[in-house]
C-alpha cells in the first residue's frame, strides 16, 4: 500500500502487492463478506489509491472465508437504518464506467447481489468450483443499484439475464462458465493461482497496448459496427502503433527475448 490508506488503518479490507499486482481482500467472514457504508468508503479510497499507483499494472479482488462477497450488509441496514454507496458504487467500483487497471475477481464462494455485481464489474472472473452466482434482490424487495441489471444482459444477453435478474436464481460456477460470464473454474485450492497466471499473462503485455483494448472494446460493444470500425474514432490505437512499446515489440520479438516496456 502507498502511504494514502496505510495498511494499518485498513479494517475491512486487505492489500498485498507482489510485482505489478495487487491482491485486494474482503474481510468480513463473519458477514459473508457483505460491505455496509464503512467498508463501501474505505474500498473506495483504497481503488483510488491503487489506480494512481504507476508501477501497478493489475488487480485481483477476492474474499476470505466462505463468501466472495454476499453484497449489501442488511443487517447492518436493519440495525442502523443506514444505507449508503460510495460515490463509486458497491465496494468503490460497481458505478465507474471504467476503471484505469484491468481487475480479476477470483470468486471463492457466495457471490450475490452487490458482491455478483462487483465481479461483474472485473474485466476476467475466475471461480472456485463453490462459486454461486446470484442476483436475489427482488425476493427481498430491492433492486440491484450497482451496475448488475446494466452489465449482466451485456455480458450473457437479454434472456439469460432475465431469468437471474426476474428469480434471484442461483447460477453455478459451472453454469456461469456455460453462459459466458466466468472465464475460469477452478478447484478451490488453485483459485488464486488461476487468477496470478491471468494477472502474469496481462503484465507480460505492453500497458499500453491493454489500455487501448480495454478502452475500445468497452466503448465499442454498443456501437454501430460502421461507427466502431472508422479508424478516426480511435485516437490511442494510433498512439499505440506509434508508441516506444510498438517498436520494442517488434526486436524483442526478432531478437526472440522478452520485451521490456516503457509504457510509453
Amino acid at each position: 500500500m502507498s502511504d494514502k490508506v496505510p495498511a494499518s488503518e485498513l479494517r475491512f479490507c486487505s492489500v498485498e502487492r507482489d510485482g505489478a499486482v495487487a491482491t485486494v481482500t474482503l474481510l468480513r467472514p463473519e458477514r459473508l463478506n457483505a460491505l455496509h457504508p464503512a467498508a463501501h468508503h474505505e474500498l473506495h479510497a483504497v481503488f483510488e489509491d491503487l489506480a494512481g499507483d504507476r508501477d501497478l499494472r493489475c488487480i485481483i479482488l477476492t474474499g476470505t472465508g466462505k463468501a466472495f462477497c454476499a453484497g449489501y450488509d442488511l443487517l447492518d441496514n436493519l440495525e442502523t437504518g443506514v444505507m449508503e454507496l460510495a460515490e463509486t458504487g458497491f465496494a468503490g467500483l460497481t458505478l465507474r464506467a471504467s476503471y484505469p487497471l484491468p481487475l480479476i475477481a477470483a470468486v471463492n464462494g457466495i457471490c450475490m447481489g452487490g458482491g455478483f455485481e462487483l465481479a461483474l464489474t472485473c474485466d476476467l472472473i475466475v471461480a472456485s468450483e463453490k462459486a454461486v452466482f446470484a442476483l436475489p434482490e427482488a425476493k427481498v424487495g430491492w433492486s440491484p443499484v450497482g451496475g448488475g441489471a446494466q452489465r449482466l444482459p451485456r455480458a450473457i444477453g437479454d434472456k439469460r439475464a432475465a431469468a437471474m435478474l426476474l428469480t434471484g436464481m442461483n447460477v453455478t460456477a459451472k453454469q456461469g462458465e456455460r453462459w459466458g460470464f466466468v472465464n475460469e473454474v477452478t478447484a478451490p485450492e488453485d483459485l488464486m493461482a488461476a487468477a496470478l497466471c491471468w494477472a502474469d499473462r496481462i503484465v507480460e503485455c505492453a500497458p499500453i497496448a491493454i489500455r487501448c483494448n480495454r478502452e475500445v472494446s468497452r466503448e465499442s460493444f454498443t456501437m454501430p459496427l460502421s461507427e466502431a470500425l472508422d479508424p478516426g474514432r480511435w485516437p490511442a490505437a494510433d498512439e499505440v502503433m506509434r508508441s516506444e512499446d510498438a517498436q520494442e515489440g517488434k526486436r524483442a520479438f526478432a531478437e526472440k527475448r522478452k520485451p521490456v516496456w516503457k509504457n510509453r
